[in-house]
Parts: structure tokens; C-alpha cells; sequence
């Protein structure tokens, strides 16, 4: 691994995590065109430290939201147990801590069938298929007319409903992000929140994966030679993400999502079309 080549991955995991653009879809995309990638990629730590890289990022940007969510869980624990526990009285932080529980229980299921995904759904016809998905639901929420809901008028089932757009967006293509902010923009919740959840909601999505991924490689142990790559890696990952987020943040602020509908459609359309003439 090169200097070079951790730095255009960190770039790549960096913007395409938090972009509504799908950053599965794109390494299959980028690994077509760039065979060099595929041993890359296929580096399980590597994998595992840039997505440490995007964590950084959405705490970095989100860090009093998620401060807030903490103390406030223990706080409910404390709540709970002295039975003095009220959902009706719950603060923004609890609130935000239970939906985003029930939120991830959905993806307890994906974990049974994720290998047969990552198998069967990483051609390039795939991918632009769920690429043109990812647009059709990004135009749709683009379109939609501005809700005014924020966290406290969500419910237990729209939390549910959110975290099933994420469990069906672990197919390579269909953005994490785009599937479960045009949910929430499509419940009538207010773009910011809708962004804001979706971002928080994936932190425990990306732990729970890589804590999985953490069997395969404790028993290979961290190549000393790779340190460097794999910090530069890490801080690219991190910046960019940040970068990225901001950057969503700005663009729902603008009412501006048409720029991804455009895009997705455009690299869909040329990996549909490159399927067949490849």
C-alpha cells in the first residue's frame, strides 16, 4: 500500500459515506476501472480504520448533539430504574437515544444475509440500478413539500420505518444516507432533522459492523510497515468527511438535493451501460 493510494481511498470513504452518492456502489465502480483497488479493499483493517476516519468526522461535527445524547442516556438509565421514567416528559437527547435504538434493530437482520448481498449485488449492473434508486428517491424528497416536524413529534414506528430504509440500503448503490434523510424529509420532518438523524443513526451502524469485522483480524495482528498509510488514511477519511458533511448540511439548507439526483442518475445510467459493454 501507497502513500498514494490511502490517501484516494480516505478521499473516496470520506465523501461517499456521508453524500448521499453510496460508497459501496462507488468502490465496486471504482474497483472496475482500477483493478489495483481490489487488494486495497480488500484490507480488512484498512476498511476498518477509515470508517474510524468518517466516525471521527460526524462526532467532530455533531459532537454536542452526541455529548448531549450520552449524558442524557444515563440519565434516562437512572430514570428508568428509580421508575421515575417518562416518555411523554423525555428530553431532545433521550428521545433521540430511543429513536435511535429502535432505528438500528432493523439491521440486526441484514447480518444474517450480508454475505449473499456483498456476493450477488456487486456487478455494475446492480449498482447502477440502485444508483438510479438512490436518485429517484433523492428527487422525490427534493420535491416534497418543507415539513415542520423536529424530534419530539417523531414516533417509536417512524424511528422503525427510517431504520428499514437503512437495513434495505446496505445494497451496493442505494446511499445510507439519501434512503434514510428522503424518509424522513418524505415524513414531513424538517430537513435538518432529517439530516441530523440520519448522520447520528449511522454511528451505531458502523461500530456494530466493524466490531464484527474485528474476529478477522485479531488474529493477523497490524503490519508495522503499514502504519503510516493506515494513519494518513485515517486523518484523510476524517477531513473529507467533515468536508462531507458540511456540505449536505449546505445543500439541504439551500433546498439543493437536485445536485445528487443529477449525479447518481449520471454514474447509474454509465454503470448500466458499461455492464453491457464490458
Amino acid at each position: 500500500m501507497t502513500i498514494f493510494s490511502s490517501i484516494l481511498l480516505g478521499i473516496i470513504q470520506g465523501l461517499a459515506e456521508f453524500l448521499p452518492i453510496s460508497s459501496s456502489g462507488h468502490l465496486v465502480i471504482f474497483k472496475t476501472f482500477l483493478p489495483g483497488l481490489e487488494g486495497l479493499t480488500s484490507d480488512m483493517t484498512f476498511d476498518i480504520l477509515l470508517h474510524l476516519g468518517t466516525l471521527i468526522a460526524v462526532i467532530a461535527v455533531y459532537r454536542k448533539t452526541i455529548a448531549g445524547m450520552i449524558v442524557d442516556f444515563f440519565k434516562m438509565l437512572k430514570q428508568i430504574f428509580t421508575g421515575k421514567f417518562s416518555f411523554k416528559n423525555a428530553t431532545k437527547y433521550q428521545l433521540m437515544d430511543i429513536f435511535v435504538i429502535i432505528a438500528t434493530l432493523p439491521l440486526v437482520l441484514v447480518m444474517f444475509v450480508n454475505d449473499v448481498i456483498e456476493e450477488k449485488m456487486t456487478g455494475l449492473l446492480p449498482v447502477g440500478i440502485m444508483l438510479l434508486v438512490t436518485a429517484a428517491l433523492l428527487f422525490i424528497a427534493d420535491h416534497s413539500v418543507p415539513g415542520k416536524k423536529e424530534i419530539r413529534d417523531m414516533t417509536p414506528f417512524q424511528a422503525l420505518k427510517i431504520g428499514l430504509f437503512q437495513m434495505i440500503a446496505t445494497l451496493p448503490g442505494l446511499s445510507r444516507s439519501g434512503s434514510t434523510i428522503s424518509a424522513g424529509i418524505n415524513m414531513g420532518f424538517t430537513r435538518q432533522t432529517a439530516v441530523e438523524f440520519s448522520f447520528i443513526l449511522g454511528i451505531p451502524a458502523v461500530i456494530g459492523a466493524n466490531i464484527l469485522n474485528l474476529k478477522d483480524i485479531i488474529g493477523s495482528g497490524i503490519d508495522k510497515s503499514l502504519i503510516l498509510p493506515y494513519i494518513i488514511g485515517i486523518v484523510t477519511a476524517a477531513v473529507f468527511g467533515v468536508l462531507a458533511v458540511k456540505l449536505v448540511q449546505y445543500v439541504t439548507k439551500k433546498d439543493r438535493f437536485g445536485w445528487f439526483v443529477y449525479y447518481c442518475t449520471a454514474v447509474g445510467a454509465l454503470a448500466i451501460i458499461l455492464s453491457f459493454a464490458l
